[in-house]
């Protein structure tokens, strides 16, 4: 459950990010920082 709310608050502030700056070809960085989070949540699971 916790990942589910991680990533629809992530995707909330991609959009809210991209609608209100106008910067859609730069807020892929928000997913980079998500996917690196993601990644050091799974190696931590797996100690």
């Amino acid at each position: 459950m916790k990942h589910w709310l991680i990533a629809v608050a992530v995707a909330v502030i991609y959009l809210l990010f991209s609608v209100f700056t106008g910067l859609w070809a730069i807020s892929w960085i928000i997913w980079v920082f998500y996917a690196v989070y993601r990644l050091v949540d799974y190696i931590k699971s797996q100690q």
